[in-house]
């Protein structure tokens, strides 16, 4: 697989460190302002631990088991709906150690992942397994959206 092809890597790498970074600041400021559909910075980071735990999960399962368990896009919207009133009830310091603590997770778990399991990831159209940024980059935007500009 060529460098160009597992750009991803890299990419994750990066929103890591945008993520660690936008965690501290958000801690520093201001955690509550509510942004969206009643989301808050908190609640969005105690999302995105959840969906990285998720795939985590996935993955080992497909060590198991030897294929990618399908999530329907339709569960998506069942399960963010669910979580919300979790979400918010986090407090704001272990929504940023949690968001931060399952990227961290992740990204080690794909940088782990043998040939044949990023094969079976692309060919079956699941680039977000591989790709975390495909759903942290439009989330970080808004939490930083929110922090006032330094």
């Amino acid at each position: 697989m060529s460098d160009g092809e597992r750009a991803y890597l890299t990419r994750n790498a990066m929103e890591l460190g945008r993520l660690r970074a936008l965690g501290s600041r958000l801690l520093a400021g201001d955690l509550t302002p509510q942004l969206t559909g009643g989301w808050t910075p908190s609640a969005v980071l105690a999302h995105l631990a959840f969906w990285d735990r998720l795939v985590c999960a996935r993955w080992d399962l497909y060590d198991r088991d030897g294929a990618i368990e399908t999530l329907p896009d339709t569960h998506t919207d069942l399960v963010n709906a669910a979580g919300l009133p979790l979400w918010l009830a986090l407090p704001p310091e272990a929504a940023v150690a949690e968001a931060i603590e399952a990227a961290g997770q992740v990204v080690d778990r794909i940088a782990a992942l043998s040939p044949a399991a990023v094969e079976a990831a692309l060919t079956t159209g699941r680039r977000a397994m591989l790709d975390r940024a495909l759903h942290w980059t439009p989330h970080l935007d808004e939490l930083a959206g929110v922090l006032p500009p330094r």
